[in-house]
């Protein structure tokens, strides 16, 4: 938990807003995490000009499909936008929602394109 606190702070400091939350009637019902792949410990041999969404989740699957993680993801767009990010980039999972980031039919129904061609996790990209 404090790896990721640090993470977050690090990363609003030298990148800005890099989460949300999503509230409905008060409770949080979706949440996404994004930054510059260069802020990823993991992801240092991945070279991208977008910002990588790496968690947009609805974890409760009876609210799934009614639009809360398209309302989520169309406001991180919003920031990016005004912040002047050109792309945004995910890897999402071919016929299956249980991948932190989501499955490709969601962000093909969201105008990105598969970018990178993957069996199971393409590489999704929009570009701003």
């Amino acid at each position: 938990m404090r790896e990721k606190l640090r993470w977050i702070e690090n990363t609003r400091k030298n990148f800005g807003n890099c989460g949300k939350l999503l509230y409905l009637n008060g409770i949080a019902v979706g949440y996404a995490q994004y930054a510059p792949p260069d802020f990823f410990p993991r992801l240092s041999d991945y070279r991208s000009d977008a910002v990588l969404i790496s968690c947009l989740f609805i974890p409760y699957r009876d609210l799934r499909g009614v639009g809360l993680g398209t309302q989520l993801l169309h406001s991180i767009i919003e920031d990016l936008r005004k912040r002047g990010i050109k792309a945004v980039e995910t890897y999402a999972r071919k016929g299956n929602s249980e991948n932190p980031s989501g499955p490709v039919e969601f962000y093909l129904k969201n105008g990105f394109r598969i970018h990178r061609e993957d069996p199971e996790f393409p590489l999704m990209r929009l570009d701003l």
